[in-house]
């Protein structure tokens, strides 16, 4: 699968340093220069679409390689946005990660928000060593409340698998929602957010 976006850190000098990065529309990254202290020893990542979101269709996959002794910090600048299904159409986001010996990588994004009849596919593979560390936080809001729409999606699928580095599952999750009678009473308890 074609690449939309990767990112390499490796440590240059003794900090944790971005020496590589590359990215194509619909994705791009943004690396701040400074985030906190000058002593923390952390690279932060935003990933975020053009657009705001993501549209029926598309299919964004990007890897990322954080080496030894690096920190990592992947988020967004504010919601995922996936805009409603055109035509049946899927949109789905891949992310590959490999974390280094002791290095840490922290996939901390704000929530995915689903609009009205959105189908959207996540697959999130992260490859370990012994004493990597790596903070995963997978989260999806209800809809736009706002507009009226409360779990009025047709589709919603995230996986998250992580590997130790001769391929041995270490973890393997998946969560599915697709439309159906459960969705009704899901939006009869009032629940705006679920996580895993």
């Amino acid at each position: 699968m074609e690449r939309e976006g990767r990112v390499e850190v490796e440590k240059v000098g003794g900090r944790s340093t971005v020496t590589r990065c590359f990215s194509k529309y619909p994705l791009k990254f943004i690396i701040p220069r400074k985030v906190g202290p000058s002593k923390t020893d952390a690279v932060w990542v935003y990933n975020l679409t053009y657009g705001g979101g993501i549209v029926s269709g598309d299919s964004i996959s990007c890897e990322f390689n954080i080496g030894d002794g690096c920190t990592t910090v992947l988020t967004t600048q504010a919601s995922t946005k996936v805009y409603k299904s055109v035509g049946f159409k899927c949109c789905e986001q891949v992310l590959e990660a490999r974390v280094g010996s002791n290095a840490l990588l922290a996939v901390i994004p704000d929530p995915v928000t689903c609009f009205s009849t959105a189908r959207y596919s996540q697959k999130q593979v992260f490859r370990v060593v012994s004493d990597s560390s790596l903070v995963i936080v997978d989260w999806i809001t209800s809809g736009r409340h706002e507009s009226g729409e409360k779990w009025d999606f047709d589709l919603y699928k995230s996986i998250n698998h992580i590997f130790m580095e001769d391929d041995e599952p270490l973890f393997l999750d998946a969560v599915i929602f697709f439309f159906s009678f459960h969705f009704l009473y899901v939006s009869s308890l009032n629940i705006k957010m679920l996580s895993s």
